[in-house]
């Protein structure tokens, strides 16, 4: 009789997470673009010709679309609600915008110019005379712009299919059109090393990612649901049922972590009452599918009850070429990913980037200033860079090696 059969069935025995040394990655728009996703040319087309036929601002400030391709009417015998108004004037800022910048638009550039005295020129204060109450005024709207603005590219934040959410596709084995590569990859570093993934992509693709073979579930971001005390209202077919969110919580215990640094779709800040009647931030809080950006509660301790969050309209995400750099140091959320990002790069044995184009002046101090590049390998993933281009340049600064090769085709030859 036989009792030490080998069924081939041996597991591999894993390192411990505690004694594993690390890998940095980080990601720009770059990386999404194989599925679709625009670009910053791509954004600055949309944004300047932006197509409003199935789109229109509720009363409550979010932006919303028609199942029917036909214009959501939010007006009533014809008067349009306030946010209305804003995006009026928002749609004939960038035009006029655009055209005292030589025909020139750059939705980033744009966002920062919403916040200077050049936004108070009266080139710019007459485009919303037809639209002033008499309670209101020209600073007034300019500072409900960007409300209006960054729901605006949140829209347009969608894969060639049209798709912004994954978490109803079905779990892919081995296979991710586009991804194959790096995903293969990153599966074989996990094996062995903590990943820091940190990206400045606020779409939910890595997350989808998590669906799959390559990953399957070896992810964490930090936020968790165990314990939650946050909920949403998710709307089915006239039903409406509460549904326990994630709220960030800065725990990080898989191989694969990531770090979006400059927020994402799913990220909304809480407000809370203080004991003096202010509503101040309390915590950043995930939302899903079907669960709009107000549409967060936190229950209550002492009674029963939930107190509900007033003012958000959408997600939160960093844009601006300087707007967002002052709000690196946001204690409630980005100056905690932000440390984290600086003492990953201290501790990373080698540090890739991928579809980065290296205009971010404050990312590239923290990497120059925490990466040990001279001394442990670096290397930039663009298969499109030409010579003297910013990445060009910020690839002799970090001494790093440039590979000119698409994301599907990454392996770890390449590093090697």
């Amino acid at each position: 009789m036989r009792i030490n059969i080998d069924l081939d069935d041996n597991l591999e025995q894993e390192l411990p997470l505690s004694s594993r040394k690390s890998v940095s990655i980080l990601l720009g728009a770059g990386f999404s673009a194989p599925l679709g996703y625009p670009i910053g040319n791509d954004m600055n087309k949309r944004l300047l010709n932006f197509d409003d036929s199935t789109l229109d601002f509720a009363p409550c400030g979010s932006l919303a679309a028609s199942t029917d391709g036909t214009k959501p009417m939010f007006q009533m015998d014809g008067v349009l609600n306030n946010h209305q108004k804003y995006f009026i004037f928002c749609k004939r800022l960038i035009k006029e915008y655009t055209e005292a910048h030589n025909d020139t638009f750059d939705y980033e550039q744009f966002y920062d110019f919403i916040k200077t005295e050049e936004a108070k020129q009266q080139r710019y204060q007459r485009l919303c005379d037809d639209l002033l109450d008499d309670c209101e005024s020209y600073e007034h709207y300019l500072s409900n712009v960007s409300h209006i603005y960054n729901q605006m590219a949140a829209h347009l934040l969608k894969d060639k299919t049209g798709k912004s959410w994954y978490d109803d596709e079905p779990f892919r084995v081995n296979f991710y059109d586009g991804y194959n590569g790096f995903l293969s990859y990153l599966s074989e570093l996990s094996r062995e090393f903590i990943v820091n993934v940190h990206t400045l992509n606020h779409d939910l693709l890595f997350e989808s990612f998590n669906n799959t073979g390559f990953i399957n579930g070896d992810m964490s971001d930090g936020f968790d649901e165990y314990g939650s005390e946050y909920y949403g209202k998710l709307t089915i077919k006239n039903r409406t049922y509460h549904c326990r969110l994630e709220r960030y919580k800065g725990r990080y215990n898989t191989p694969i972590r990531l770090y979006k640094l400059h927020g994402s779709l799913d990220y909304v800040p809480f407000y809370r009452q203080n004991e003096y009647g202010w509503m101040i931030p309390e915590n950043y809080v995930k939302i899903k599918w079907g669960i709009g950006a107000g549409d967060i509660m936190k229950s209550r301790k002492s009674k029963i009850g939930y107190d509900i969050s007033p003012f958000e309209y959408h997600a939160d995400f960093l844009t601006g070429t300087t707007s967002k750099i002052k709000r690196y140091n946001e204690p409630l959320l980005f100056r905690k990913l932000f440390k984290k990002f600086r003492k990953n790069l201290r501790d990373a044995e080698m540090l890739i980037i991928i579809g980065y184009g290296c205009k971010d002046e404050g990312i590239n101090e923290m990497i120059k200033e925490n990466f040990d590049y001279r001394h442990k390998p670096s290397f930039i993933i663009d298969a499109y860079t030409k010579d003297g281009s910013q990445v060009d340049l910020f690839k002799k600064e970090l001494q790093a090696k440039l590979l000119r090769v698409q994301i599907n085709d990454i392996s770890k030859a390449l590093f090697e």
